[in-house]
């Protein structure tokens, strides 16, 4: 029993002394395994993204860039609608043929200018010379009465077309008055009608505050400052410029439409006389 126990350890040890490196052959054979295939899914996915396999190539995705377009006036045609004008200068501008450098116009000056806000610097230099602008005169204007006005009502001195010496102030009466008239001053009054009744009398409303004794005419003429007189009275001191009076005088019985004439004359310089109204009488 002994010596068959020992003699089949003795035939049984060669196994049982392989087992461990049968363990160990087997878990190197797995390691390599698993290495390989770590990195074949490595290189599959470097591949993905690469571009040479997969769906998720960002290439396959997106659309390639537009190609770039020149904007020069030679190749402008390519960026156009089919049948524009290859140009966008009008004809015989400076640059306005391809290959062309931008020139002075004939007959134009050399002087370039900056080119406007906004432009690059490959616009075309605009060329020429600037006129300065004179901005025309204020036009002017004649103050004149249209209508035709009645002889035989009240005429307001200040109502006047048209003027030479006087000065309209503020009356004390109300409204207003023409003061300071002297020795060649006239006042006109256009379409005054005296119609068809003869006018024998005339009164105006006068001041004067003339000083030394001066004094002087108030005269009444037709159509010219230099016709004949009408008629006419005498104005002397009434005691201060405000100080009014009404000064009665003949006239030559006028008819019809005319232009009304008041001057003023008298022998000294000094201004003698102030008017706030005046009108006709039959």
């Amino acid at each position: 029993m002994v010596n068959r126990h020992r003699a089949w350890r003795s035939a049984g040890s060669p196994a049982l002394a392989a087992a461990p490196w049968v363990v160990i052959f087997s878990g190197i054979v797995a390691l390599a395994v698993l290495l390989a295939v770590t990195l074949w899914s490595g290189l599959n996915r470097d591949s993905s993204r690469s571009g040479t396999a997969g769906t998720n190539n960002v290439a396959d995705q997106f659309p390639p860039p537009m190609p770039a377009v020149s904007l020069s006036p030679g190749a402008l045609s390519s960026a156009l609608a089919p049948g524009y004008p290859a140009t966008a200068y009008p004809p015989g501008y400076p640059g306005s043929s391809p290959g062309s450098s931008p020139g002075p116009p004939p007959g134009g000056s050399s002087t370039a200018f900056s080119p406007a806000p906004g432009q690059g610097s490959d616009a075309p230099a605009r060329t020429g010379t600037i006129s300065p602008t004179t901005p025309a005169p204020a036009a002017t204007t004649t103050s004149a009465r249209t209508a035709t006005v009645d002889a035989f009502a009240v005429q307001q001195a200040e109502s006047f077309s048209a003027r030479s010496g006087g000065t309209v102030v503020a009356c004390d009466e109300g409204g207003k008055a023409v003061t300071a008239l002297g020795n060649g001053d006239w006042l006109r009054y256009d379409n005054v009608d005296f119609g068809t009744t003869r006018a024998v009398d005339f009164l105006a409303r006068a001041a004067s505050g003339v000083t030394g004794g001066g004094s002087g005419l108030i005269q009444i003429r037709l159509d010219s400052p230099s016709a004949t007189p009408i008629g006419d009275f005498a104005l002397d001191n009434t005691g201060g410029w405000q100080s009014w009076r009404s000064v009665p005088g003949n006239v030559s019985a006028p008819t019809g439409t005319h232009t009304l004439y008041l001057t003023f004359q008298s022998a000294q310089p000094a201004d003698y006389a102030a008017l706030n109204w005046f009108t006709f009488r039959t």
